[in-house]
Formats: C-alpha cells, structure tokens, sequence
C-alpha cells in the first residue's frame, strides 16, 4: 500500500468520526460497565432463570465487596422474568452457594424502622463447585447404598424362597 493510498483512507476516517486527526481512535465507549462470567457456572446445571439472575447480580455487584442490594422487583424488571420467579432464582442461587443474603433495614425522616433489600454477597466460584460436587457425591452414595439394599433383596429372596411365598399368601388380598 502506498503513502497515498494510506492518506485517503485516513482522510476518510476522520471525515466520518472514526479517527482524529492525529489518527488515535474517535470513537469512545458510551459504557465501560463490563464483567465475566466463571466457565464453571456452565458445569452447575443452573435454571435459565437462576442464571440470568446471577449474571445480573454480577454486573451490578461493587467489584471492591461483591455485594449489592437490588430489590426482587428490580431483578424482575431488569430480567424480564416474574417476581415470584425473581425470588425462586435468589432462592436456588442461595442454595447452590453461589451467593448469601443478608437482611436489611432502614430508618426514615420521622424514625420508623422499615425493611430494606436483601443485602446480597456473590461468593467465589469455587464456594458453589465444591457444593454442588458435595451434592454430586452425596448422590453417589445415596445410589450406591440403594443397589446394595436390592442385591441383598435379592439374595435373601432366593435363599428363603418359602419366607417369601409365606409372606405372600399370609398377606390379605385387595378386594
């Protein structure tokens, strides 16, 4: 590309707002709010909505404490999903060990104590992983002892055959 053919296109750049003068972008960000979302928020299996109210409380989150204090009906609103739904998705969050909830509460002009927003903290994500692999393990067990149970169901019935044809006849008929 030629010194020439490098002036026009700037020229036209600068007529169009892209760049300035001295060829620094021109353009500026209207927003910088940005922020991401851990990788491992995709292996928790979260509802639709759950995530989408955790993804809303990261981005207004204080970046220095990790709290915030939105009112259900501004998750709702924000979201678009209902405020019963609101609360469900603060509720499975809550459960999930993604983030706490702390009440709060307030005092107005004339002294009267009133109920405030949840304060909400959002918690590493490692806090909700080794939950939710808890629960996973919890889970195994739980199967693993139920498997058991039927084998030796199983075996005690093929060794006692008589005990359970006992049990059956004794047992009264549904009529």
């Amino acid at each position: 590309m030629t010194v020439s053919t490098v002036k026009k296109l700037l020229a036209a750049l600068v007529t169009k707002g892209i760049v300035s003068e001295n060829g620094t972008p021109a353009l500026k960000c209207e927003t910088t709010k940005f922020f991401t979302l851990p990788n491992e928020i995709f292996l928790l299996r979260l509802p639709p909505s759950a995530f989408l109210v955790y993804a809303y409380l990261l981005l207004i989150e204080d970046r220095r404490t990790h709290t915030c204090h939105p009112s259900y009906n501004t998750i709702a609103a924000i979201t678009g999903i209902s405020k019963n739904t609101a609360m469900k998705s603060i509720g499975t969050l809550l459960e999930m060990g993604l983030i706490t909830a702390e009440p709060s509460s307030y005092f107005d002009n004339h002294g009267l104590k009133w109920k405030g927003n949840n304060l909400y903290t959002v918690l590493p994500i490692g806090v909700a992983m080794d939950v939710f692999y808890q629960k996973q393990l919890q889970q195994l067990e739980l199967d693993a002892e139920r498997r058991r149970v039927l084998r030796q169901q199983v075996e005690y019935g093929r060794r006692r055959p008589r005990a359970a044809l006992c049990a059956s006849v004794s047992a009264p008929a549904d009529t």
